[in-house]
């Protein structure tokens, strides 16, 4: 299984905590250990052994933290040596070694599933093709696919090749390709503040349970359904964190109210100050809002 991380610009979300979006905590674990987890659920459902994650990084982007692998699952972390080879052409490099006949699981790092991902491994690999990918009525991302290394091999080794404006267009001539439709997204992306939070909400609602208004019409928006205190954390008597992560190295003072934000490290929230969607790096004082 292949998990890409990278982007063309920095997010205000990544600019700001000072670290990986992979290394940001869910309800349980990090995102890089969610996708450990799904992993692990693939390999049991399909009898894989020695299962490995190797999540490739692209040069201009850190790296996420070593994440020790779940049962039957290694995790590697990767970094990209060219930054101009394109999504396809990172994955044709990376599985020069392998099989033509093997198959890859390729997924886009900064997201969460809401549906579990061996449920859509399993649906594209009853389509029996060269090339599966899940796509959603409602025009979400596609952010997983299953690729047999063969069709990967005929990628060209030197240059920058896209997967979906170039490899996906001349496969489509050449070799079996097949889309898993669903009616709704079966994933959220996990790149801005607003979309990580969602994340979090999701995870902590349980995958496909209704977690937001849309899904849920009884759903209050100003219903908190999680807050998220990393070790490291000092946070003070009576704060109150709707929907909101205090990441290690952070200060929030007594009576404080956070809403729908990220304190990070080294960042400070004064006694009885308020945050309200922000990404916090600075100070907060009372009176204001930042």
């Amino acid at each position: 299984m292949i998990v890409l991380y990278g982007s063309v610009r920095a997010t205000p979300l990544s600019s700001r905590v000072g670290r990986c979006l992979l290394d940001l905590p869910l309800v349980s674990g990090a995102i890089t250990e969610h996708h450990l987890r799904n992993a692990q659920a693939c390999a049991s459902r399909f009898g894989l052994e020695d299962f490995e994650v190797r999540v490739l990084v692209d040069p201009e982007t850190e790296t996420p933290k070593s994440y020790a692998g779940q049962a039957g699952v290694r995790c590697v972390i990767q970094q990209d040596e060219s930054p101009i080879r394109g999504v396809a052409g990172v994955l044709s490099d990376a599985t020069r070694s392998m099989d033509e006949n093997d198959y890859i699981i390729v997924s886009s790092g900064a997201q969460v599933f809401i549906e579990p991902l061996d449920d859509l491994v399993h649906a594209m690999a009853k389509k029996k093709a060269d090339i599966a990918f899940v796509s959603s009525s409602e025009g979400a991302p596609v952010g997983v696919w299953l690729i047999r290394c063969g069709v990967l091999k005929s990628i060209n080794p030197i240059g920058y090749v896209d997967l979906k404006e170039q490899a996906l267009d001349q496969w489509k001539s050449e070799y079996t390709v097949s889309v898993v439709e669903r009616r709704r997204a079966y994933a959220q992306p996990a790149r801005s503040l607003h979309e990580y939070l969602n994340a979090v909400r999701v995870q902590a609602s349980g995958s496909g349970s209704g977690s937001t208004i849309d899904e849920d019409p009884y759903r209050e928006d100003w219903e908190s359904t999680f807050s998220i205190i990393e070790p490291g954390a000092q946070v003070g008597e009576h704060v109150v964190l709707h929907d909101s992560v205090a990441l290690a190295g952070s200060t929030i003072g007594k009576g404080a109210i956070l809403v729908r934000s990220v304190i990070c490290d080294g960042a400070v929230v004064e006694p009885g100050a308020r945050v309200t969607d922000k990404v916090l790096n600075r100070v907060a004082k009372k009176g204001r809002r930042r």
